[in-house]
């Protein structure tokens, strides 16, 4: 800054010995015409002012250099670097297209290959009214332009748009909308008694898993925190698919399984379909430019069974036969359960494991649901 004052003090001197005047460019590159004032700074640095004729130097005084001074104080550090490496810099101050008294576009640039100019911040204001003005900065070096509003007699800025806005490495909330794609399964299985079918196997591939997950993701702790709290919703599909040729049936007390001959089944399904709210905790652990390499988590779910079906499918005289059962089977609505998660990039393996028994008690086999797989799709 003292630089600066030492500027403006010079300035007004000669304006106070050369007549009142008016500075319309700031740069060396024009045509000295009758007028120029030179000043010379530190590491042999040189500020000249140069006007077309007197008529424009006498204004000079009426100039508004306070906000000049200013935004050439921004770049003070930078020209006087580049001066110590003996770099040629040019700033250029010019006032010919303005259209009132703050109007003002500052440019610095310095020698490039083959003695051309490179642009190296650009700087434009634009004076609305005495108290309000729009000032846009470019940054060729690193690509970016900022757009600030300035309010009030100092030119305060008060409100700052950025041309380009750069995603948060780690930010604070995220959506995801993940589909998982997996193998359903009961464990704990234990057969009611007098029941004809006493080992219930499934077709272990065909009973294929579904589930659509909306997910937000909020961050506990600071910027570089990888600890996530995880909730949302997700429509969950399984398929139990059954081998042995068995099939279920609702006797109208209980949900029982039975052999289907003399019938050869080349199909015979269940088929739920259920809304769950999932809560869990996890560590995402992100690069330096905010890619997630690596997660992992658990938690818990709660839900409800939205409907089910038992579907079968037979060749019978020559005939293809396919039969839809939409029945209850003395399931139990109410879900709640466990979950865990493991990723690398873009993929995760999950695993869900439902705590309650798929039957209400006494009316079908004991059984818990569990389904796992791969997360291949996350956006």
């Amino acid at each position: 800054m003292k630089r600066l004052y030492a500027l403006l003090s010079a300035i007004m001197m000669a304006a106070a010995i050369a007549l009142p005047s008016h500075a319309s460019t700031l740069s060396p590159k024009q045509p000295v015409v009758q007028d120029t004032l030179i000043l010379k700074l530190r590491n042999e640095a040189r500020l000249l002012v140069v006007v077309k004729d007197v008529k424009d130097l006498k204004n000079l005084k009426n100039q508004s250099v306070d906000s000049l001074l200013l935004l050439l104080d921004k770049y003070a550090d930078q020209i006087e670097a580049a001066g110590k490496n003996g770099e040629e810099v040019t700033v250029t101050i010019d006032k010919s297209s303005a259209k009132t008294s703050e109007d003002v576009n500052i440019t610095i640039t310095q020698n490039g290959p083959n003695g051309t100019e490179v642009v190296i911040k650009e700087k434009n204001r634009i004076r609305i009214t005495d108290k309000v003005g729009i000032d846009i900065d470019h940054d060729e070096e690193n690509n970016k332009t900022k757009v600030s509003v300035n309010m009030g007699g100092n030119d305060t800025t008060t409100t700052v748009v950025n041309k380009k806005r750069e995603k948060p490495r780690n930010p604070k909330r995220e959506f995801d909308f993940q589909i998982d794609l997996g193998v359903s399964q009961w464990l704990n299985t234990e057969e009611m008694a007098g029941s004809a079918v006493q080992d219930i196997n499934f077709r272990t591939m065909a009973s294929r898993y579904i589930s659509l997950n909306s997910k937000w993701h909020r961050r506990l702790g600071g910027e570089n925190s990888p600890l996530r709290v995880i909730s949302g919703f997700n429509f969950d599909f399984h398929n139990y698919m059954f081998d042995d040729n068995i099939r279920i049936v609702n006797t109208g007390e209980r949900a029982d399984f039975m052999y289907a001959e003399p019938l050869n089944l080349e199909k015979s399904k269940l088929a739920t379909t259920s809304i769950n709210v999932p809560l869990e905790l996890g560590l995402d652990f992100r690069n330096q430019k905010g890619k997630s390499v690596f997660r992992i988590g658990g938690g818990g779910f709660v839900g409800y069974m939205l409907s089910s079906h038992s579907k079968e499918k037979y060749s019978q005289n020559g005939d293809n036969v396919k039969n839809k059962f939409k029945d209850d089977f003395y399931l139990n609505d109410f879900q709640y359960g466990v979950s865990g998660f493991v990723g690398v990039g873009s993929l995760e393996l999950f695993a869900k494991y439902n705590l309650n028994e798929m039957f209400e008690d006494d009316k079908g086999p004991q059984a818990n649901a569990i389904a796992l797989g791969l997360r291949i799709m996350k956006f």
